[in-house]
């Protein structure tokens, strides 16, 4: 699968939200737009349950490819995959994160960004 991002909202603009989510459609918006954030950077959790609000993705990969800045993004890992170092470390398993794939990262094997500089 091959995902073409250009986010429809920043993190900073989720922040700007985040006092009005007890308005349901604006709480939806926040959801959405945490949960589809391929890092898995921006987590929002429930107030009266204290658990995060993932959605249910099926183990799979992804490419994102951003076509705005003409550049390969990073492997979108989901649905708790298992990443292991190559010196048999395991990090924490997560619902997404992404993978850098540009060798720029200084944070690898996540991405950081680094490949729109």
């Amino acid at each position: 699968m091959q995902l073409l991002v250009r986010a429809s909202m920043t993190p900073k603009a989720i922040w700007n939200l985040l006092e009005k989510t007890d308005d349901p459609e604006v709480r939806k918006i926040v959801e959405y737009e945490a949960a589809h954030w391929p890092a898995g950077r921006l987590v929002v959790w429930d107030r009266e349950t204290a658990k995060a609000v993932e959605p249910k993705f099926e183990p799979s990969l992804g490419l994102i490819e951003d076509t705005e800045k003409q550049v390969s993004g990073p492997i979108w890992v989901r649905g708790g995959i298992p990443v292991v170092s190559t010196d048999g470390k395991t990090y924490e398993v997560r619902n997404r994160v992404t993978l850098c794939r540009c060798g720029k990262s200084s944070n690898n094997p996540f991405c950081d960004g680094s490949h729109v500089a």
